[in-house]
């Protein structure tokens, strides 16, 4: 009987590693929690949609969720496009067709199976699309050792274990999945596969857009696939022009299921969910995007520096091929970093790039393909050691030693290679972009309180005569004994309704005892004139730990939505657990509005 090859191996190997992480972290703790885990953020909105349709049945009348539901004079819209949960359904058909099976299960999709179900899916996309590159790779003339480290260094030298494993109701390992199938299906057709393999392609280019509309820019990879045969190729589509246009239909048609979910909810068959939010196309953030601590491709995920080496080797030895990867890079780089909120919200590395693996894949595969024996193992050793960082990195990221959001030099040099228990949970803060501001913004309320006379709108308790105060006499103590403390607080009156704003605060902080200050929390909070919320978003206060008997500046960087007639907006400290005590002083608040637009 004919043994696996070793790629083959492999794909199970990382497989294999996703599934034991999935039921160790993922799976592992009380039943109840996994619905917090797995449905969360962007996959709240995309779980949504199967929720409302099969269970519910309220899609275009669902309650208003600050995440994905949006009001609309004629229904709710679900702001997210629907192609992940067109991949979820069948799995969430199989986990919910056992929740109503068993008499203790919930019965609104949210039960343990339909979570498992969900996570196994991730395994299941995970699976088809590491066995369509290795095909893909084999059959573009990669040998079968070059194919082995090249599905090492996608598995476990880049993000795609964390998001199959760990956040599988995510768009990306949907979109590596349909992506890999596309461009293997497009190699297929392009060396000489039946003309129907055009049909297919177009099908899983009209699921690529359907999952993440920009991911459409996949269509710039058909060349770098193709190589010699692109031009070759693209007389032969037009020399089956009936099953071009048969093509063009499919495409249409699964691209379509979108529109008939927008009217199905607001009745128009074009919606845009994204209300406040889009492209700075003038301003985007390239440099951040490709080599920033907080979410740059190339520091959290080093082994695609080879992808980028194999860009320059195809320019110096496949020019065609050379030309559209470049262009595949541009163009890509360009977009992703133009988005209003360049990291992409909460994640591990830059998870965006996610969707692009399987095309970055090609460069690096083409270069490690044509090293000698030294430059071989020198690559191989790199590629080694990025793994082994990458997949320790994965775990500081899930034990809370890395920072969700936002990492910064400072906190990278803090945690790098850490791994103690007092590490976890210490990085904290808030310092996040600017709401989408395509005309910029304006500073509408700025004020500066040292604490020795009263401010217009920085006040409470605790503020009193000290020795030690960064300034003048006076500080804010927060001492256990108390539980509120100095506080920001301005009405609609001091500040603009309809207008997403952004918070700056700095202020000194002194801790007096080690570790005192870490239990201290912030809070930016928005009430409405009822007293319902409209903003509540809680942090401890030390983006890193403070050092003790020393001043030192700290800042916060807020975005809050657009605030309503009678609202009040509100920045103030909570020693919630009686726990903290520290100094605070010389307070500082600018308040910024998005210009109209």
């Amino acid at each position: 009987m004919r043994r696996p090859s070793l790629s083959l191996l492999v794909v199970m190997l990382v497989v294999f590693v996703t599934a034991v992480v999935s039921v160790r972290e993922l799976w592992n703790g009380p039943v109840a929690d996994m619905p917090l885990r797995v449905v969360r953020s962007d996959v709240k909105g995309y779980y949504g949609y199967l929720q409302a349709i099969f269970i519910r049945h309220d899609l275009g009348k669902e309650a208003y969720q600050w995440e994905y539901v949006r009001e609309t004079p004629t229904g709710t819209l679900n702001k997210y496009f629907c192609g992940t949960s067109v991949m979820m359904a069948p799995w969430f058909a199989i986990g919910h067709d056992i929740a109503l099976g068993d008499p203790k299960a919930p019965r609104d999709g949210l039960s343990i199976h339909e979570m498992r179900a969900i996570s196994i899916g991730g395994w299941a996309y995970l699976l088809i699309g590491l066995l369509a590159l290795r095909a893909l790779l084999l059959r573009m003339g990669i040998r079968e050792v070059v194919v082995v480290w090249v599905l090492l260094a996608i598995g476990f030298g880049t993000q795609l274990m964390q998001y199959a494993a760990l956040q599988p109701g995510w768009s990306h390992v949907h979109s590596f999945c349909v992506v890999c199938l596309f461009l293997l299906t497009v190699h297929r057709f392009s060396s000489g596969g039946p003309p129907t393999s055009m049909i297919l392609a177009a099908a899983l280019l009209g699921l690529i857009v359907l999952i993440r509309p920009v991911n459409g820019l996949i269509i710039l990879a058909v060349p770098i696939v193709a190589g010699a045969s692109f031009v070759p190729m693209l007389r032969r589509m037009w020399s089956h022009r009936l099953v071009l246009f048969t093509s063009i239909v499919v495409a249409a048609v699964v691209i379509s299921i979108q529109p008939l979910l927008w009217h199905a909810q607001i009745g128009k068959w074009f919606a845009y969910g994204y209300q406040g939010e889009g492209f700075h196309w003038d301003r985007p953030e390239v440099a951040k995007v490709l080599f920033g601590f907080r979410r740059g491709l190339f520091l959290w995920t080093p082994v695609l520096l080879l992808s980028l080496f194999g860009t320059i080797w195809f320019l110096r030895n496949d020019r065609l091929r050379g030309a559209w990867m470049m262009l595949y890079w541009t163009a890509n780089a360009y977009v992703i970093s133009a988005w209003w909120i360049w990291y992409y919200g909460g994640g591990f590395g830059a998870r965006v790039f996610v969707d692009h693996y399987p095309v970055l894949a090609l460069p690096m595969a083409f270069l490690l393909n044509s090293l000698g024996p030294r430059w071989w193992l020198s690559a191989r050793v790199f590629i080694t050691g990025c793994c082994l960082l990458l997949l320790f990195q994965m775990w500081q990221y899930n034990a809370f030693i890395l920072h969700h959001e936002s990492m910064d030099r400072a906190k990278y040099a803090h945690t790098f290679l850490r791994w103690d228990d007092r590490y976890r949970g210490q990085l904290a803060g808030n310092y996040q972009s600017p709401p989408f501001n395509p005309n910029g913004m304006e500073v509408v309320l700025e004020e500066s309180c040292d604490l020795e006379r009263a401010c217009e709108h920085w006040s409470g308790s605790g503020i009193q005569r000290t020795s030690i105060a960064f300034s003048g006499s006076h500080a804010c103590i927060i001492t256990p004994a108390m539980e509120y403390a100095l506080g920001f607080s301005a009405a609609d009156g001091s500040l603009p309704t309809g207008r997403a704003l952004y918070l700056e605060v700095g202020y000194q902080r002194l801790e007096v005892r080690a570790g005192a200050s870490q239990p201290l929390l912030a809070i930016a909070d928005v009430k409405h004139a009822d007293g319902s919320q409209g903003l509540y978003e809680p942090f401890f206060i030390n983006p890193l730990p403070a050092r003790l008997g020393k001043w030192e500046q700290v800042e916060y960087r807020v975005p809050v939505p657009p605030l309503e007639p009678g609202d009040r907006l509100a920045f103030y400290f909570w020693n919630r657990d009686r726990q903290a005590h520290v100094l605070i002083d010389d307070v500082f608040i600018r308040v910024l509005a998005v210009k109209p637009y």
